[in-house]
């Protein structure tokens, strides 16, 4: 069904839905009453649509002659339900017989259960007035070893009226079962025997149209599904008014004494096919090589004769015209299927006067120039008199070629031709390229996530350009180039503009003006922006990210495929740390970093990449990518937890700074966004939680005296001038970070205000890890000291301790000793 929807989204119509059949069996299933019940009672359910062969017969002393033999199981792919059919029994002693189990959108019956009087099948079907050309579906068969029987599928489309006189249609133990005339029965449709069936003579026929009858004998593997499209043969011209299709997990038209209990066929995805291809394509004089799927020919050596040109369509119902356009010489070949689906086939023949051969831009030819199908070029610069050489298809033809400043789009024709033919070349301005992640969606659908620059022009008195070129939809194919003029953009970077933009582009010019709504921000040299688009009050959303994304919001998206859908969002994006926000639903199984409502299965959480989190959710599984070498570490993280939890020996918070000495106290519990230390005892490459609620990053700074720990999520953090914890001949420190010096995401970092620290000692709590009342500046970051001179008074220093008081030069900065 999900599929279904993305296809009428995406180009469908709602009167597609009349072709077809309700094969997903996802909606809610009903109560199944059986059409020749002995008590016209429920006997369980069926799907929406269909009738089942269930069954309510007669009580023989305690044996239950009631019975199900159609299942609701979980769909293929996890999702929503498919049928299943299993052979049954039903009845006690010699009166025991197997029962078939099947499906069908006519009426099932059965009559004389343990009597020589025994007969069944399905009568009657629905309204349908269409010509499928197949039936597709998947399905899993098990038959058990002894079975010989296949499975079965059976269609058929019919008018006008089947009767057949006398038929049983009761359910007795003995004895002979009420008769009376059957409408449409099966056998008599298909033109079956009736030899060893029950019923009188067929009084009234109608007009088989077309059918099918498959059997399907091979088991298919352990929980996989096998997918299978059947051909209707057609038998007949006529319309059809009626169809029946049947899927049995029997030999469906076999003796009833060959039928084998627990064969079973499981059922999903059901649906009408409808070809909307040629069969075959020739023109008088040339040589095709005509293949279905090949939808452009090149017949330009021919000047085109419509007596010429022959072609056959695959379909049975349906449409196939052709269409010549003069001015191209190109006959278009629409093929439309019974279902309003098209396939459109394009021939080039002999162009007439009016088109252009080439174009060039300062004597380069502009790149993509494809003559006759394509009328729009953008190239990048800024547009001179005789910049543009446009040569015509006919020698000695008038090229004119007019400008216009305020789209800054050349237009370029040939008038004494009178063929409106134009080629429109776009002259855009040099714009700074940001890789970019699209996520596009249409009236709360998602469509695609294309990888592409996004272009953003220099500044202009507060304003920019944005170029969104070869801009496509799903279903609807390459749109055009989307330009934004005069975008305005504040000192922090965000950018806005509100306007009516027409897309530069074939599709573009047909979809005509459209409202558009664009926000966003440069910063730190990365694009993120939102257009929003309306075309014919459907809104059209283009969220632009970049590469490095911490997050991607898809909540107010619906994705038909979710795994799919979540995969080609993350194609390309660099951030391994990047969470997929989605809209409440079935949490996501098998994907990583993906938040469903407020739910999500696994997070990883990595130093290699930024992470911020906007909304706080629930993860069954945490994994902090990161090792941890035996010995001090600081860290921070966006949840609550313990050392235990984190496999450290301990935590320790900072507490306190008196000038000269950083205190620290074991904690038992760590908050969240909370800068620590930690002491790991063995290395520990992989931290590894459950069942964690994260909470939103923002991270808490500890600040005692002039020093202040903060927690990081800023992957490669620069850390020249700031302190962290570092390791120098097997000794741990708190040093000062020098050039090229950086921090992972999930560490922590301290500042020091007002006068540099050039040593630090550092108290933890407690004895006996190795580690307590370390000089943080023993054996650092060392520095030559001058004095205001130049005269070098101190080498390899790590202190200016001793010295006496006055105004020192270290790393080139004044350093003032009290």
């Amino acid at each position: 069904m999900k599929r279904l929807f993305t296809l009428l989204l995406l180009g469908g119509s709602l009167t597609g839905w009349a072709q077809q059949v309700n094969g997903t069996f996802d909606e809610p299933w009903e109560k199944c009453f059986p059409y020749n019940s002995c008590d016209g009672k429920e006997q369980g359910t069926e799907p929406v649509g269909w009738q089942c062969s269930n069954t309510r017969g007669v009580k023989l002393m305690s044996t239950i002659g009631y019975a199900s033999f159609t299942f609701q199981v979980t769909g293929r792919e996890g999702q929503g339900y498919a049928v299943q059919l299993k052979n049954g029994e039903t009845g006690a002693l010699s009166f025991k017989s197997n029962v078939p189990a099947y499906i069908c959108l006519g009426t099932p019956w059965a009559t004389s259960v343990g009597t020589n009087k025994s007969d069944g099948g399905a009568f009657g079907g629905i309204d349908f007035t269409y010509r499928p050309d197949a039936i597709e579906f998947y399905y899993q068969r098990t038959a058990t070893a002894s079975s010989t029987q296949p499975a079965t599928v059976v269609a058929y489309l019919w008018n006008g009226t089947y009767v057949q006189k006398d038929v049983p249609q009761s359910l007795v133990i003995s004895g002979t079962p009420a008769t009376s005339d059957m409408t449409n029965r099966d056998r008599n449709i298909l033109g079956k025997t009736l030899d060893g069936c029950q019923g009188g003579t067929v009084t009234q026929e109608g007009t088989l149209v077309a059918s099918l009858e498959h059997s399907i004998t091979t088991n298919t593997a352990s929980g996989e599904w096998d997918y299978a499209c059947i051909p209707f043969t057609y038998t007949s011209n006529t319309k059809p008014e009626k169809i029946n299709i049947i899927f049995a997990a029997n030999d469906y038209f076999g003796a009833r004494t060959a039928i084998v209990k627990d064969d079973q066929l499981i059922v999903d995805d059901v649906r009408l096919v409808y070809y909307n291809t040629l069969k075959s394509l020739s023109y008088e004089g040339a040589s095709i090589d005509f293949k279905e799927n090949t939808l452009s020919y090149d017949l330009s050596q021919f000047k085109y004769e419509a007596t010429k040109l022959s072609f056959e369509k695959k379909a049975v119902g349906g449409t196939a015209q052709a269409t010549y356009d003069e001015a191209s010489g190109i006959v278009t070949l629409k093929v439309t299927g019974e279902d309003g689906n098209s396939t459109i086939y394009s021939l080039q023949f002999k162009k007439v006067t009016g088109e252009i051969s080439s174009i060039s831009y300062n004597g380069t030819p502009i790149e993509g120039f494809t003559q006759g199908t394509n009328h729009y070029y953008a190239v990048t610069g800024e547009y001179t008199e005789g910049c543009l050489t446009a040569t015509p298809q006919d020698e000695g033809a008038n090229v004119q070629c007019y400008y216009d400043a305020t789209t800054r789009i050349a237009t370029i024709s040939i008038p004494e031709s009178g063929m409106d033919i134009k080629y429109y070349v776009k002259f855009a301005e040099k714009a700074t390229g940001y890789n970019s992640k699209l996520v596009i969606g249409m009236a709360g659908g998602f469509l695609s996530a294309p990888t592409q620059e996004v272009g953003i022009t220099s500044e202009k008195e507060s304003k920019v350009d944005l170029q969104l070129t070869n801009f496509s939809l799903e279903g609807l194919g390459h749109i055009g180039d989307i330009y934004v003029y005069d975008v305005a953009i504040s000192p922090d970077g965000s950018i806005s503009k509100t306007d009516n933009i027409t897309i530069f582009g074939e599709m573009g010019a047909m979809l005509g003006i459209l409202p558009l709504k664009l926000t966003g921000k440069l910063s730190n040299g990365e694009l993120s922006a939102t257009l929003n688009i309306t075309w014919e009050g459907m809104a059209i959303t283009v969220n632009v990210y970049p590469l490095s994304t911490t997050s991607v919001d898809l909540k107010a998206m619906v994705l038909s495929d979710f795994a799919t859908s979540i995969s080609q969002i993350k194609q390309d994006l660099t951030n391994p740390n990047c969470i997929i926000y989605t809209a409440d639903g079935t949490v996501a199984t098998g994907l990583e970093n993906v938040v469903t409502g407020t739910a999500c299965e696994t997070l990883n959480l990595g130093k290699d990449g930024n992470i911020s989190i906007s909304n706080g959710f629930n993860a069954t599984n945490v994994n902090i990518n990161r090792t941890f070498a035996s010995g001090w570490h600081t860290i921070c993280v966006p949840f609550e937890t313990t050392p235990e939890a984190l496999g450290a020996a301990q935590a320790q918070a900072f507490t306190g700074f008196d000038g000269k000495i950083l205190t620290f106290e074991k904690v038992t519990a760590m908050s969240a966004n909370t800068p620590y230390l930690v002491l790991f005892e063995n290395e520990k490459a992989l931290v590894k939680l459950k069942n964690t609620a994260i909470s939103v990053t923002v991270p808490t700074s500890v600040t005692h005296g002039n020093v202040t720990f903060v927690g990081n999520y800023e992957a490669g953090k620069n850390m020249e001038g700031l302190y962290g914890v570092a390791e120098k001949a097997g000794e741990q420190y708190i040093m000062r970070g020098g050039a090229g010096s950086t921090l992972g995401s999930t560490g922590a970092y301290f500042t020091v205000s007002g006068s540099e620290a050039n040593s630090l000692r550092i108290r933890l709590e407690g004895t006996g890890t190795g580690i307590s009342d370390v000089e943080a500046g023993k054996g650092g970051q060392t520095f030559d000291v001058y004095s205001l001179n130049g005269i070098k008074v101190r080498s390899q220093a790590t202190t200016t301790e001793g010295l006496p008081k006055g105004i020192y030069l270290i790393n080139g900065k004044k350093h003032i000793v009290k």
